[in-house]
């Protein structure tokens, strides 16, 4: 009976085992490496992304980032791969976009208007490079910078003029 006992324990133990690592293999977001469509996209930055990142159409998720290369020079090209085929017309363009101010990065389709359809293996020709929010904040400061200038030298201007007018009032008098 003891026998038994211990043999159905450890098929118990065996079976808790099993099901944990099949629920944590499906929480982990590991995926099928056997996409049936892939697409790549040349930018000259991929700030940000990474591989696994969603790639989407309208905000829903249709596909991901799975490789990263330089390709001629100092481009990077984005290989993106979907579970099944997607029809996307040939003048669709890709752009990296942030969840929120700083959120994740990932790439969002825009699809065109031809009427002929992307086949796998091809690469998209419009493309647009990432927000960097450094560059932003920084092409805000110089024009609040450039702004700051042209009022002082408004102001001196106007201040002069006032001074040149009261001075010629005065010497009338």
């Amino acid at each position: 009976m003891k026998e038994y006992k211990a043999i159905f324990v450890g098929f118990l133990v065996t079976c808790v085992l099993l099901v944990l690592t099949l629920f944590i293999h499906a929480a982990s977001g590991v995926r099928q490496q056997h996409a049936a469509f892939h697409l790549f996209a040349d930018f000259a930055k991929s700030d940000g992304i990474m591989n696994g990142a969603d790639v989407r159409v309208a905000g829903i998720r249709v596909g991901e980032v799975v490789a990263q290369r330089l390709v001629g020079g100092y481009r990077v090209q984005i290989e993106m791969a979907f579970d099944r085929p997607i029809e996307l017309p040939t003048d669709t363009s890709v752009l990296i976009e942030t969840d929120g101010l700083l959120g994740a990065k990932h790439l969002e389709l825009l699809p065109g208007a031809e009427e002929e359809m992307l086949v796998s293996g091809e690469t998209l020709g419009y493309t647009q490079d990432a927000l960097i929010l450094g560059e932003l904040l920084d092409k805000v400061n110089a024009f609040m910078r450039e702004k700051k200038e042209r009022e002082a030298i408004q102001k001196d201007r106007t201040l002069s003029e006032v001074s040149e007018t009261f001075d010629r009032e005065i010497s009338r008098k």
